[in-house]
């Protein structure tokens, strides 16, 4: 059973941690020479200080040591620890490294801290944690100095995941910046996931050349990112990777560099911004019924999101190589990997500690996962060989196949497995308080717009039974918690504008208007300011909590026939995915040695129930809980023979349901005059017959997503055969029922017939082509000599020199931590650029004679790909490189520097220009902004990632300025960096770097 408490996290915690080290001391703190006792530890003078001792057990040497968390709020996740020794003795210099290494290590507890002092001042050899330890910074720096890129175990990759009965594929997007995509067309889904159920999920999935597509970026010039443990390699750490996972479909086995940089993109101008920019805008709704033919230029390499595209999304984010970390180490399963991975979290624990006490439930959960592979479709695990080489690719297709078969049993938020008896047929949510606010408040999930503008008639009849539910105060299970819902006060009426007003078209046409590339799309609250958010909260629950499939039917050759014209019909579906799978196994079982049943295995009859009623009825299926209107014939579900009884009782002015029962009426309950059925794995309800007050049928909306062509005058639509017996009546007319299976075989066919099989494009043929043991190298480099190119950059000190008199005064502020923290930098880039075999693979150069203060860097940023703009303007104007002033505040490491570019002039961008440089030559980066900076950065990192930036074409290539020759005013770069960061929406840090008379 899984523990209630909430787990403590940081400044509890931290404190807690301290209390706990300072009453027992752990016994893996005694290493025998060496070991720290329990009252040795202390908190220090200073807000998340730590004091402890280090004792040496033959001469009783004392070694004190200070640690200081930099900010324990975010402990122990995303922290950082700064430690020194104020009398080291004899071991001044060996400790000076140790709190080197823990400088840069991830994050770790204090009793982590702790144990790596022990274990490194001991020198204990067997230990594999002293290994990592012992790696300095200088000697990691100079064995990767460079991403590169290994095109043997990509091919190898590309290989696996081919073989696996994927199709992987690569886009470069310039310099050493990539991404890989891997997909699986819908169609051979359909042999594993019923089609019913994926057109309940979504409708999209049965369009013609639909791929299901996983892109992941954030390699920043790296492959293999991962080790065999799971873990970044040392030269992903290194190069900052940081993989991101994006799900969608196209209709492409891999869509356009332009789309998936599209989708991408985080941020946006609001439209209203962009009124009157071009005069050609006007805002007019998208004719979104007009679907795009298969090989049309409009959906040549689209990458469309579906309804579960986030959940999936933050799923691969937040868990992925958490939980392949996990499978590796201690060589379990998806399942039993999960269970360890989110009692860990809870309960703030390594799972190494905890997975001995957690023997049997992983074992239970490998033995139910076994038991569901017989009902559901589950991939072939790549990692059940456990070899030395993870084929990350395949790994997180096959994990998100996994998680995309099995979406309806896991919450859509905090994504742990549902604990629920009744299995819904969509994606939901726990009972969490939490999950529950970000599921209806903060649009967890799938959207609001997005059901608004692809399934607007069930919008509409989901709102309009909730009203009915609601006004009849027959809402069984109320609101969720968690909505924070804030109501007025009743005696004192406010004047809004009444919510019930806006009509669901209103609400699409809204949502649909054209907007310009790289502005926001319309939000729902953006439609009317005075509607109270609470309204939109409602209309999120009202729709948000319908985990059955509703689609209204209307074409002829998809409706019920003989029914009558005020009679709307939707298609529906209620209960788990794999309801369909146990009724037809009952079917196969309980008819077997029936004759009639054989010929005639199921009858169909009406349910009909108050309009109210079917709020709840649409939630949890047709069940016998509550007794509405007696039970004279027993219990059970009660069905008519003939719909005028349910359509003149229980359904007047409401709804009643069309379910297809096994046909076995002996077995009911009772059968005569009605049937009344207590198997509800009997019962698969097919239609919902809602009725309208107008007696003609007002078609007020069209079929979005998944109608085919009208069927034309003489073709035969094939309708069930009925048992003589017990045909479905209505006045005692026979109602003909279209095959179920006859629309989704039409839309297979028609996605079979539109399929054919990719062609790999010559990016990912060069891949499956590559040769052995070849790694990606620079264009630009020559073959080299002695390990030095023939040719290679030069600095030009001239040049640099023009640029030092328009650079600010040396900062006037310092303090010793950040002097510490600058001066190990400063060797550290020293080195790196000491030890570079090519200035040219290397990128940057830092002129040591324009060097000469801690806070104050001149550097060169070189050698662009020569394919791209800006590498052909600065060899055209003879520009020997990019000259950067980096200025670092007194409080760094914990604050980020600020990058200025002082010359050449970009273009700006609102001239057409790019590269990420702002109209005053600062960078505008997140990662460079007190939200996005993390003390564990490293500058030439930092610089890596800039010079990607320039480099990237996203969404305008970089390009220099006619007025090139002019340099960059400091003014300029402050307020530019400022704008941009308004314009994002990050935090913008201080303007310490800057004195107002330096101006």
């Amino acid at each position: 059973m899984a523990p209630t408490t909430k787990p403590l996290k940081g400044r509890k915690r931290f404190s807690a941690d301290l209390h706990e080290l300072h009453t027992t001391c752990p016994s893996d703190l005694d290493r025998g020479t060496w070991s720290a006792q329990s009252k040795c530890f202390k908190a220090g003078d200073d807000d998340g200080s730590v004091e402890f001792d280090l004792i040496e057990s033959r001469d009783r040497t004392r070694i004190v040591v200070h640690l200081l968390c930099s900010d324990t709020s975010e402990y122990p996740n995303t922290h950082s620890f700064f430690c020194h020794s104020p009398e080291p003795g004899s071991y001044g210099e060996q400790v000076k490294e140790i709190c080197d290494g823990v400088l840069n290590d991830s994050p770790s507890t204090i009793h982590d801290v702790a144990k790596h002092f022990l274990i490194s001042i001991s020198g204990d050899d067997d230990s594999e944690d002293d290994h990592n330890y012992d790696m300095t910074v200088e000697e990691d720096i100079s064995a990767f100095t460079r991403p590169e890129i290994c095109r043997s175990v990509l091919r190898r990759d590309f290989e696996g995941a081919h073989a696996a009965g994927y199709t992987p594929g690569v886009i470069w997007g310039g310099s050493s910046e990539f991404f890989l995509t891997i997909s699986v067309p819908v169609m051979e889904l359909t042999d594993k996931i019923p089609a019913h159920v994926l057109m309940s999920w979504d409708s999209q999935f049965l369009l013609p050349c639909q791929h299901l597509v996983l892109v992941i970026s954030g390699f920043w010039g790296v492959y293999p990112p991962v080790q065999s443990d799971g873990t970044l390699s040392p030269a992903a750490i290194h190069s900052c990777t940081s993989l991101k996972f994006y799900v969608g479909l196209s209709r492409q086995y891999k869509p356009s560099k332009e789309h998936v940089i599209a989708s991408l993109r985080r941020y946006g101008l609001q439209s209203d911004q962009q009124n009157g920019v071009e005069d050609g805008m006007v805002e007019e709704s998208i004719d979104v019924d007009k679907e795009s033919e298969p090989g049309s230029a409009e959906d040549d390499g689209t990458f469309d999101k579906f309804s579960m595209s986030s959940s999936l999304e933050s799923l691969l984010d937040e868990h992925f190589l958490q939980l392949l970390q996990v499978r590796r180490q201690f060589k379990l399963g998806w399942a039993a990997a999960e269970e360890l991975h989110w009692r860990s979290q809870e309960l703030q624990r390594s799972p190494t500690v905890i997975v001995e006490e957690m023997q049997e439930e992983l074992r239970q959960a490998e033995e139910e996962e076994q038991r569901l592979a017989g009902s559901r479709y589950l991939p072939h695990d790549p990692l059940k060989n456990q070899d030395g080489h993870v084929n990350l690719l395949e790994t997180a297709f096959a994990y998100l196949l996994r998680r995309f078969t099995l979406c309806n049993r896991y919450c859509v938020v905090c994504h742990k497995k549902l604990d629920t008896v009744f299995e819904a047929l969509k994606p939901y949510v726990c009972d969490s308080g939490l999950c529950a606010y970000q599921y209806y408040s903060l649009n967890f999930g799938p959207s609001l717009e997005y059901d608004i503008c692809k399934n607007t008639e069930m919008v509409d009849l989901l709102v309009s039974l909730a009203y009915v539910a609601a006004a009849e105060q027959v809402l069984d299970e109320p609101l969720p918690r968690g909505l924070l819902l804030k109501v007025p006060d009743p005696v004192h009426k406010d004047p809004l504008r009444d919510f019930d007003s806006l009509a669901i078209q209103d609400m699409k046409k809204h949502l649909e208007k054209k907007v310009l590339v790289g502005t926001n799309k319309p939000k729902l609250k953006d439609m009317d300011p005075s509607i109270l958010p609470a309204a939109w909260s409602i209309l999120r629950w009202c729709v948000a909590s319908c985990t059955a499939h509703l689609q209204e039917l209307t074409e002829k050759e998809d409706q019920v026939q003989n029914i009558g014209s005020q009679w709307r019909q939707f298609r529906f579906m209620v209960g788990a995915p794999d309801k369909e799978a146990k009724f037809r196994h009952a079917l196969e079982q309980e008819t077997h040695g029936d004759s009639n049943a054989k010929k005639y295995p199921t009858l169909y009859a009406f349910h009909g129930s108050p309009l109210r009623n079917w709020h709840s009825i649409i939630r949890h299926g047709l069940w016998y809980k509550a007794v509405a209107h007696g039970r004279a014939y027993g219990d059970g579900v009660y069905f008519a023979k003939d719909g005028i009884i349910s359509m003149g009782s229980y359904a007047a002015a409401g709804s009643q349901s069309l379910a297809e029962i096994i046909n076995l009426p002996q077995k009911f309950t009772s059968h005569n005059p009605y049937y009344v059925v207590k198997q509800t794995e009997w019962i698969m309800c097919r239609y919902l017959l809602v009725n309208t007050i107008d007696s003609v049928y007002d078609n007020r909306f069209t079929n979005i997503d998944t109608t085919t062509p009208a069927t034309s005058k003489g073709q035969n639509v094939p309708f069930i055969k009925h048992d003589p017996n017990r045909r479905p009546l209505l006045s005692n007319v026979q109602v003909e029922i279209p095959q179920p299976s006859y629309k989704l075989e039409n839309l297979l066919g028609l996605c079979q017939d539109a399929y054919v099989p990719p062609n790999l494009d010559e990016d990912d043929s060069a891949v499956f082509n590559a040769p052995d043991e070849e790694e990606v190298k620079s264009k630009s480099i020559e073959p080299h000599v002695n390990g030095k190119p023939k040719r290679d950059w030069v600095h030009d000190a001239n040049w640099v020199e023009k640029n030092i008199d328009l650079l600010l005064p040396p900062p006037a502020d310092s303090t010793p931590a950040a002097t510490m923290a600058l001066q190990k930098e400063f060797r550290a880039m020293m080195k790196e650029q000491g030890g570079a075999k090519s200035l040219t693979t290397l990128g940057w150069y830092m002129p040591p004679e324009f060097n000469e203060n801690l806070f104050q860097w001149v550097v060169e940023m070189h050698s662009f790909d020569p394919d791209l703009p800006i590498a052909k303007d600065l060899q055209s104007k003879g520009i020997n490189s990019l000259v950067f002033e980096i200025r670092f505040p007194s409080t760094f490491p914990h604050s980020p520097p600020f990058f200025r570019l002082v010359m050449p002039r970009f273009l700006p961008f609102m001239q057409g220009g790019g590269g990420h440089v702002t109209v005053g030559g600062s960078i505008c980066m997140d990662l460079l902004t007190s939200a996005g900076w993390l003390p564990s950065y490293n500058i030439a990192s930092v610089l890596l990632q800039i010079k990607l930036a320039i480099s990237s074409t996203d969404p305008k290539p970089a390009r220099l300025a006619q007025n090139w020759e002019q340099p960059y005013h400091p003014q300029e770069a402050l307020s530019g960096y400022t704008r941009a960061a308004a314009i994002h929406g990050w935090k913008a840090r201080s303007t310490f770097v800057f004195h107002h008379h330096a101006f």
